[in-house]
């Protein structure tokens, strides 16, 4: 199975870690072309020495630490309406961890309709308020941008245990995509935990 991850931040970068884990021989691709900056060392995957290199090349360092032999590699394109996303789609995997609506709403305009086969897109994201989703594309409505005023998650130290833990869950769920071909929707909140849609 080819994987593609869109955004290798706090979501993106600590669930390639934990998928290259669990599925050793898939094949990976990480799209991002922000460089690592001190303040994402304690809520992503990356170490001090990876700090001002680019995140979708220096992850490679981090996965050879859990796999000698990986196949992995990176794109720095930036994602438009002319990015492929193209087959074998029953055996491709999207994951959309962007952080922001624009790159988003991209992801969604592949239509499945507009395809011969339903491409497998996965959005994850973060609100600032400890509220997390991880939701199919053809159920997915691309929420508005975060004000800018508002505090990032990913940038907040005392939620590295809600990071972690929405990615295992994450993680999980993609678990049964791969096993099953299940796709399932939920979203998680401080408050009520969990919530299957």
């Amino acid at each position: 199975m080819k994987v593609t991850i869109f955004g290798l931040g706090a979501i993106g970068s600590n669930l390639l870690v934990q998928f290259v884990k669990q599925y050793p021989d898939f094949e990976y691709v990480g799209i991002d072309f922000d460089k690592v900056e001190e303040r994402n060392i304690r809520t992503q995957a990356y170490f001090v020495e990876h700090v001002g290199l680019l995140k979708s090349a220096v992850i490679r360092a981090v996965l050879q630490r859990y796999a000698r032999k990986i196949k992995y590699t990176h794109d720095l394109r930036k994602v438009d309406a002319s990015f492929p996303l193209k087959g074998p789609v029953e055996d491709d995997l999207y994951i959309d961890c962007f952080d922001n609506s624009e790159s988003r709403r991209i992801l969604t305009m592949f239509d499945p309709i507009s395809q011969t086969k339903d491409l497998n897109i996965l959005h994850l994201g973060f609100s600032p308020f400890y509220t997390a989703e991880c939701i199919w594309n053809k159920d997915y409505d691309v929420p508005g941008d975060v004000d800018q005023r508002q505090n990032d998650i990913c940038s907040m130290v005392d939620a590295v245990g809600f990071i972690n833990f929405f990615v295992n869950a994450a993680l999980l769920n993609i678990s049964e995509f791969v096993g099953n071909k299940r796709k399932s929707n939920f979203i998680i909140t401080n408050k009520t935990r969990i919530k299957l849609l």
